[in-house]
């Protein structure tokens, strides 16, 4: 499934949120500051109806378009992290899930 590259970093920013099984309000905050309303609604509609596995494999299907060149790949990996701080606690399988994602898009 080809996305947006603002639908990409949303679904992205998505699975980082709902790593531990909860999308907190400030992970959402972040999410609206990186891009508008409509976008994060429409994703977070797809993401819901998309198993773990579907998520993966579709950051990998637009990987190429979105995330080939370096700058892109730290950018996202930067929103990921402002993701994951935004409620001000960072657990191991957060950590773990950055790293995934880092070596997924590489």
């Amino acid at each position: 499934m080809v996305l947006s590259k603002e639908e990409f970093k949303v679904l992205a920013m998505l699975y980082a949120a709902n790593i531990d099984g909860n999308i907190q309000s400030e992970e959402v905050k972040i999410m609206l500051q990186k891009t508008d309303f409509d976008t994060v609604e429409k994703v977070e509609k797809l993401f819901d109806k998309m198993s773990d596995m579907e998520i993966l494999e579709c950051i990998r299907e637009n990987k190429a378009l979105y995330a080939s060149a370096e700058a892109d790949r730290m950018d996202l990996i930067a929103d990921l992290c402002a993701i994951i701080e935004a409620d001000e606690k960072c657990t191991m399988m957060e950590e773990q899930m950055v790293k995934t994602i880092h070596r997924m898009l590489e």
